[in-house]
């Protein structure tokens, strides 16, 4: 695959008369699929048939079984198979913070240039049945319905609930695409001593949201409310909720400490101790996306994480979450933006995809030398910050931020998951900026649906090997054979673009 420069173009194309926001029929949209288990977990016949009912949903898929979960081995995998799909199928126990780097490194090596070349996805869960409902998982995900410990704007939801973490943590919710009421519980009150987690507890257990969005402090075996008004933790495929008061500390002591080490019954016997409440499952499908969260997104080789609770237990078909502190923020925050600001029918595995390719586009653009620092460690070490340093960038004080950040974030942001699932937002009341509609397997058309001055983004239907393309007004976009992005693009409300693969 080669990278090549769009050039611009002055005049505005004309609309095409095309199917409404379909690709050709005659694409294959899950072409080159591989699934990639070690051959460890194959020998268990509960975890091969996770595997085999990838290569079954999906036509033309191939089932690698590899020696040793390594880059290296996954790489040799998707080279060989030229993959756009990766699955990678997990036993909880396989699944952690070094195994998800790889993950992620491996999917830019299936050719010589520095993109990503597939949307890979872990597919795990506390029992091989749960990760089979992901593997087995048909139907698209139509998002009407949004629970979020951060404010996400209301007007693309039927019901929405988002506790915010805005000062005083005050709780917007709605029905019905309107304008949420406000409300502010005083932490001081009966009520409020309660904490926020009892409000999460219950809008996930009645609500039925189809979208959870987080924020706020999170480790593998926690997530607080904003301002750490309450938290919830995993056990034994629950989540239980720790109220904001003595409870909090003893959390951390009895519980979150021990199961960093290894000691997650630690979490059973705090939740029996206090007699918890747990969250009831409602077997709503759904995604979590852990935008601001720390950590979130390592399942830490535990049954007992955070991310494969919510996989299993509260039916999470997608997590996208942190395997390492957050504070940068574009791998998270970045998703979170085209899943809802990008062209319609963005999925969230695309989402997340494409923003990586954000990450990597920017730190060429400014930064080149910083492509070949890896981040390996779990914190953001002095090791980490030296090879920044070290590696002959032009750095400033100006500019360092991006340094560090752009690294940080390009391998530390995971999804589990089948990655060829689709989960897009409602497009009936408030949709997307952007439309793309397809005339064939080489021509497209960009129509803004309103005013917009930001990215696009467009994942091809199927690899295309064209020797270019044309028809952008952003000379600095970047097309490849599986994905157009465009950094800045700029159209009026009607607006149409035709971009041309020769």
């Amino acid at each position: 695959m080669k990278t090549l420069i769009l050039a611009a173009l002055a005049a505005t194309a004309p609309v095409l008369a095309a199917p409404a926001d379909k690709a050709p029929t005659s694409i294959d949209l899950h072409s080159n699929y591989v699934v990639i288990i070690s051959k460890a977990t194959a020998a268990k016949p509960e975890w091969k048939q996770v595997a085999q009912a990838l290569v079954k949903k999906y036509k033309g898929a191939v089932l690698c079984e590899v020696d040793k979960l390594t880059e290296s081995e996954f790489t040799l995998a998707l080279r060989r198979n030229k993959a756009r799909y990766a699955a990678y199928v997990l036993r909880p126990e396989e699944a952690g913070r070094v195994v998800s780097n790889a993950v992620n490194r491996a999917s830019r090596r299936v050719d010589s240039d520095p993109y990503g070349d597939c949307i890979s996805g872990i597919i795990t869960g506390f029992t091989a049945k749960d990760a089979l409902r992901i593997a087995e998982a048909r139907k698209p995900l139509v998002i009407k319905r949004l629970l979020g410990t951060t404010n996400v704007g209301a007007p693309r939801f039927e019901h929405s609930c988002c506790i915010t973490d805005w000062t005083g943590a005050p709780i917007l919710e709605q029905t019905g695409y309107t304008e949420p009421k406000q409300t502010t519980i005083d932490p001081k009150t009966p009520e409020g001593q309660k904490g926020l987690q009892g409000i999460f507890a219950e809008q996930l257990s009645t609500q039925k949201p189809q979208l959870i969005v987080t924020s706020s402090h999170a480790t593998q075996f926690n997530l607080e409310m904003p301002f750490s008004r309450g938290l919830i933790y995993p056990s034994n495929n629950r989540f239980y909720l720790a109220n904001p008061n003595e409870q909090m500390m003893e959390f951390v002591m009895d519980g979150l400490s021990p199961a960093m080490r290894g000691q997650t019954d630690a979490l059973a016997k705090l939740a029996a101790r206090h007699k918890a409440e747990s969250i009831k499952p409602d077997g709503t499908p759904r995604v979590w996306l852990a935008a601001g969260n720390c950590l979130f997104g390592d399942a830490h080789n535990s049954p007992h994480s955070m991310a494969v609770t919510a996989l299993s237990a509260y039916t999470c078909n997608q997590v996208v979450g942190y395997t390492v502190p957050s504070w940068y923020g574009r791998g998270g925050w970045g998703t979170l933006s085209l899943l809802l600001e990008n062209v319609q029918g963005t999925t969230l595995a695309q989402a997340w995809f494409l923003n990586n390719q954000y990450i990597i586009h920017d730190t060429l653009k400014d930064f080149p030398e910083l492509m070949k620092v890896r981040l390996n460690d779990p914190e953001m070490s002095a090791r980490f910050q030296n090879a920044v340093l070290a590696s002959g960038a032009k750095l400033s004080e100006a500019n360092i931020k991006d340094a560090l950040g752009l690294p940080h974030d390009r391998d530390a942001v995971t999804l589990y998951g089948d990655p060829a699932w689709s989960a897009t937002v409602d497009e009936s009341h408030t949709t997307s900026p952007l439309k793309v509609t397809w005339k064939n397997a080489k021509e497209f058309t960009i129509t803004a649906l309103g005013d917009h001055k930001g990215r696009c983004a467009v994942w091809f239907p199927r690899a295309e090997t064209g020797a270019g393309a044309t028809g952008c007004d952003a000379a600095d976009a970047v097309f490849t054979n599986d994905f157009i992005i465009f950094p800045q693009v700029e159209m009026k409300k009607g607006e149409s673009r035709t971009v041309r693969i020769r």
